[in-house]
């Protein structure tokens, strides 16, 4: 059934036709997320960051917001000049200073006073529209005057008191500019660098005109093959660094023409820009780094200076760093990018971050007499940053003390088990040190002589691995030994008395696959202990305590719980196991329920296949009773991410790979996971939480014994050692003196550094108190973040997972026995899972919250390109755990999707076409007890479905339908109803009951800049549209790209990037219209512009008595207001 015909597009009313009320709730602009486009430095201190059209004052110190305003609306501030000898202090002892800021066609000058702890803007007077796009702005020397220079290759001088052009010259090369610096600050100084579309740098001055009464280039610098994005002048002009499209950074010097530029490769995608600083140059690019360089035209190049980079800043999400800032000390380096981010980055710590010299290491060769009969060190421990126990390959052990030059080699004792082979481990603590030997022997040492050596005879072939996990008392330490194609063993180890006893208590029994333990973590509190191996299994146990095992006996366990292949094919390397979060704060409150949900553990493994992965384990009983049972085995690579084993759920959380290398090791130091790995020839030290590399240190790669300590997460105070060409070599950092001049590196929280493509706000009751929504997008990556008022950024990153492998389009929630987000996109992805929230005890107000991927849904298509292009989910069994999800895809195809969050598994349930063109979007409305199901086209059409009733018996089947999960149970024949209502395709789509339950209102956004709103009476065999559909064909001055019914209003967005606020009018029967006869007509009743650009999602929520309606596309923005009553 559909409309008999069709409106008169040309009859329907403008959106201009309609007056704004004068009385109206004005749209608060509140979180806002987009590009950095232009930073620089007030004073060491403090830092003007130009973020979109904002303004914003920190202190890099102190990590604090001074003081933000919106400076350029619509526009982005995309440079900012400050006044040469405009500085002055106030009474109040604060520093005040001038300045002028541009973007686009607008220049507005104003003014800052600031201090350590408050800063205070003033807009003076804005100008423009100006001619042409502003290139660069300077000032000139003792006027009120500004050089400007435009996008056509001309310049004007601009009085800014008397609003006049008091000079104006055009370079005698006509033609587009890419970018344009200026230099000087009088007519006679005055030159101009215009980075032109031919690939060259043209050097004019604008007081010197030829013939023609224009300005001849007197120099032209060429050797770049790709367009010019940036310029800078050094201090005196006599070289000038030009970023180009062909990815190099070239260094031209000025005063010798002769000489050839210093080029430099390194970065992977378009260079931005390039600044000089003292003897380096410090360029930014597409590829999302910031790299530090040696400008060898002023410093003299080493003998080993290759031209590389010396320092790699990597720090900010996926694309593009788009400004950077020195501060006047040259010590702090800021940048920002496309992710909304501001980094700080300490120029000092360029040579203690980045090692490559043995100069910067210390050599521990043995006493001559060692060296003279040809031993050399086999192993080595490093305690506390500062101690070295080394065994030689003639069985000495020896002590040195690394702070001590020349390094002096004490002998702790001598035995001929130790020749040639020695396993070495030492506690956290630093009190004990064990030796494993050729004969399966373990000797027990006190680098601090509190006890005399000891040996026991632990097993019967040599050692393998030893392990030593402290204890909760700290005269007690538990060693675990892995002996040679033999058992692996549980040992306590008592200090309590002058002469340690240490008492085997279990013999970890292994799997009958082959597996190798290569690193282990032990729980104390809960008696668990997880051991990775070589072949990348991991291992649970569940231990006794050991006051239960009789003197004199070694009681065998079985695993409870084994996942193979945990990180591919290659080894793990390190298990850490979190401390217990929040333990005082809600062990009272949360006790009867711990005892009836059992208690949690989360820990990281890290692999040699370059990822991390975070689990969660759920023991649900506290018995200490052993089980008999065999062990539940689990295939990690199988898409599993739940793993069962008796009383044990293993839940895999979170994956990431941070390294094309190997990691090693990880630590938890100050809340921040530090992982340690090595790539080609380096070791290097990554910080998860800040997403940078820490340290390298060139130590000829990871094939050897190494050992890394710190005392903090900032390794401050750190050291790294390892064995090369039978030598020890150490490198001591002690930065804890040299300040960086902040404290943190993230200045402003970062948000997707690519094109969003989805929004959704999670429902209110997930988490009461906390208003949560979820984003993803280019970048494959899903984040949920909540919405924090009262913080800088507004919104605070709880999860960043990048599981998908191309764009993530939609996202959509539903509640049944848990909170389910589904996520899709390209190449047919689609993903299921469970967020799960709490509140915190914390004053921050930021919730619990854990996100966890729960099941991937087959794919069908032949046509591995095929996108899914929308989905929508609903519960249609909520306590059976069982939702429907409609989803829509570029084939033309409607599946309709059955997962069961009991067995975690999709089945296929209807599918069909009806369209024959690519379906755009899909959406479902519930009227009494029905749910209809919408779709839109290219074609320009809306279809609403009614299979509701065949959609609830086959779920009644769910146990066949689970057999063949891609078998649908029926096809999809015919629509119930369908009109056309845009000229081309329908990009937004929202339908919601109306005034009772037997009326839809059906909302559309249109490729062709229309709005609809079509009514449809809905009965038990029928839908009848009441009236025609009203269509407002420029509602928007671009493609409609999202819409949103909340609050008894309509929210429309474009990329025109207005959003516009539409009430709901119905129109009577006997209306004289002669565009509707019943039905409903929109008219506008607010509009904002948004500062983001290509915006691709809208979604709106009610949350604490206001309205919040958000859009997202090269950043985020939302706007509030008091909800209607």
């Amino acid at each position: 059934m559909s409309f008999q015909n069709t409106v008169n597009r040309h009859t329907t009313t403008h959106v201009h036709d309609y007056d704004l009320p004068v009385y109206r709730q004005a749209l608060e602009k509140d979180i806002y997320a987009g590009i950095v486009t232009s930073l620089s430095f007030f004073n060491d201190s403090i830092l003007l960051a130009g973020h979109g059209p904002y303004l914003r004052v920190y202190n890099v110190q102190t990590g604090k917001l001074l003081d933000s305003k919106s400076i350029l609306p619509a526009n982005r501030i995309h440079r900012i000049v400050f006044a040469p000898g405009s500085s002055s202090i106030t009474e109040q002892g604060m520093e005040h200073r001038q300045l002028a800021v541009f973007g686009s066609k607008y220049l507005t000058l104003l003014s800052i006073t600031a201090s350590e702890n408050e800063a205070t803007i003033e807009i003076e007077t804005s100008y423009g529209p100006f001619k042409d796009w502003i290139m660069d702005a300077q000032w000139m020397n003792g006027t009120m005057q500004m050089t400007l220079v435009y996008g056509h290759n001309d310049v004007e001088v601009f009085d800014l008191k008397s609003n006049q052009v008091v000079y104006r010259v055009q370079c005698n090369v006509k033609c587009i500019l890419y970018s344009a610096r200026i230099f000087g600050s009088t007519p006679e100084s005055l030159v101009v660098a215009s980075g032109t579309v031919f690939n060259e740098v043209h050097l004019w001055k604008p007081y010197n005109r030829g013939d023609q009464g224009d300005a001849p280039v007197y120099r032209k610098l060429t050797g770049h093959e790709g367009v010019i994005f940036g310029m800078r002048f050094n201090e005196d002009a006599s070289q000038i660094v030009s970023v180009s499209d062909d990815r190099t950074i070239r260094v031209w010097p000025l005063k010798e023409e002769e000489k050839a530029p210093l080029v430099l490769f390194g970065h992977t995608a378009r260079v931005w820009d390039c600044q000089f600083v003292d003897e380096y140059l410090v360029s930014i690019s597409e590829d999302a780094t910031c790299r530090v360089w040696k400008n060898t035209l002023i410093a003299p190049a080493d003998e080993d200076d290759t031209g590389d980079c010396i320092a790699c800043w990597e720090g900010h999400a996926s694309k593009n760093v788009w400004s950077c800032a020195i501060n006047p000390e040259h010590k702090i380096v800021a940048t920002g990018g496309q992710d909304s981010g501001i980094r700080l980055w300490s120029l000092l710590s360029i040579k203690d971050n980045k090692i490559d010299s043995e100069d910067d290491l210390v050599a521990f060769p043995l006493p001559a007499e060692r060296r003279a009969s040809k031993d050399n060190i086999r192993n080595f421990v490093m305690i506390k940053n500062r101690w070295i126990v080394a065994a030689t390959l003639d069985g000495y052990l020896l002590k040195c003390d690394g702070t001590v030059t020349p390094p002096q080699w004490t002998e702790i004792q001598h035995d001929v088990s130790y020749k040639n082979y020695a396993i070495m481990k030492n506690s956290e603590c630093g009190s004990v040190v064990v030796v494993g030997n050729i004969f399966g022997d373990l000797v027990f040492l006190s680098p601090t002589d509190a006890f005399k050596p000891f040996k026991i005879a632990a097993h019967k072939q040599k050692l393998f691995e030893i392990f030593i996990e402290q204890s909760s008392d700290e005269n007690v330490l538990y060693v675990i030994s892995n002996g040679y194609n033999d058992s692996v063993l549980f040992h306590r180890l008592d200090l309590s008395t002058s002469v340690p006893t240490v008492k085997t208590l279990f013999n970890i029994e292994m799997p009958a696959e082959r597996t190798t333990v290569l690193s282990l973590a032990y729980s104390e509190k809960e008696n668990i202990l997880i051991c990775g191996s070589r072949e990348s299994a991991l291992l649970i146990y569940r231990l006794p305590c050991h006051t239960t095992v009789a003197q004199g006996t070694i009681q065998t366990l079985k695993p409870t719980l084994q996942l193979r292949k945990s990180h591919g094919k290659q080894a793990i390397t390190s298990v850490l196991i979190k401390a217990s979060r929040d333990v005082e704060d809600t062990q009272q409150d949360e006790e009867e329920e711990e005892e009836e949900q059992g208690k949690q553990l989360l820990f990281w493994t890290a692999g040699r296949d370059g990822c991390y992965v975070q689990y969660r384990l759920n023991m649900l009983n506290n018995s200490q009773e052993l089980q008999e049972k065999e062990t539940q085995l689990g295939i990690a690579n199988q898409g599993d991410t739940v793993f069962t084993g008796h009383d044990l759920i293993l839940e895999k959380l979170y994956r990431n790979k941070v390294t094309k290398g190997t990691l090693e090791g990880s630590m938890l130091l100050d809340g921040q996971l530090l992982l340690m790995g090595f790539f080609r020839k380096n070791f290097f030290v990554y910080n998860e939480n800040k997403n940078f590399s820490m340290v390298t240190i060139n130590c000829g790669g990871g094939h050897r014994r190494w050992g890394f300590s710190t005392k903090d997460a900032k390794l401050n105070k750190s050291a790294f050692a390892f064995i090369r060409k039978e030598v020890l070599y150490a490198y001591f950092r002690d930065t804890s003196s040299v300040t960086d001049g902040f404290k943190e590196s993230i200045l402003q929280s970062n948000y997707h550094g690519r094109e969003v493509r989805a929004l959704r706000f999670l429902p209110s009751s997930l988490c009461q108190d906390a208003l949560l929504f979820a984003t993803g997008g280019e970048d494959t990556i899903l984040r949920i973040q909540q919405y924090t008022p009262h913080t800088t950024s507004k919104f605070h990153t709880h999860v960043s997972i990048r599981k998908h492998t191309t764009v993530i389009k939609n996202i959509d929630c539903s509640q049944g026995m848990s909170t389910l987000l589904f996520t899709s996109g390209g190449l047919e992805e689609f993903r299921c899972w469970k967020v799960e929230a709490s509140p915190s005890s914390s004053n921050n107000g930021l919730v619990h919250l854990n996100c966890l991927e729960v099941a991937t849904c087959p794919t069908l298509s032949v046509d591995i390109e095929s996108r899914i292009m929308d989905t929508t989910a609903f519960a249609i069994a909520p306590n059976k755990g069982l939702h429907i999800i409609g989803a829509v895809y570029s084939d033309a195809m409607i599946r309709f999707w059955l997962f069961n969050e009991v067995t975690r598994k999709f089945c296929l349930v209807a599918d069909g076409t009806w369209h024959a063109k690519c379906i755009l979007q899909i959406t479902h409305v519930k009227v009494g007890d029905k749910v209809y199901f919408l779709t839109s086209a290219t074609d320009g059409r809306i279809a609403v479905w009614d299979i509701f009733d065949d959609l609830y018996a086959a779920v009644q089947t769910q146990d066949q339908l689970e057999a063949e999960p891609t078998k649908a149970a029926f096809r999809l024949s015919e629509p119930v109803f369908y009109y056309s209502a845009h000229m081309s395709g329908v990009n937004a789509l929202e339908a919601v009951p109306y005034q009772d339950q037997q009326h839809v209102l059906v909302l559309t956004g249109g490729e062709d800049n229309a709005v609809s709103a079509a009514l449809l009476q809905v009965t038990d065999t029928h839908v009848i549209p009441v009236g025609q559909p009203f269509i407002l064909p420029d509602a928007h001055a671009s493609s409609v790209t999202g819409i949103k019914y909340m609050d008894q209003s309509v929210f429309t967005t474009s990329t025109d990037q207005r959003l516009n606020k539409w009430k709901v009018n119905t129109v009577s029967d006997n209306s004289s219209s002669s565009s509707s006869s019943g039905g409903v007509s929109l008219s506008m009743t607010d509009a904002a512009y948004m500062d983001v650009p290509d915006p691709s999602a809208l979604d709106a929520i009610g949350f604490n008595g206001q309205v919040h309606v958000a859009i997202t596309g090269v950043g985020l923005q939302s706007i509030k207001y008091t909800a209607s009553q």
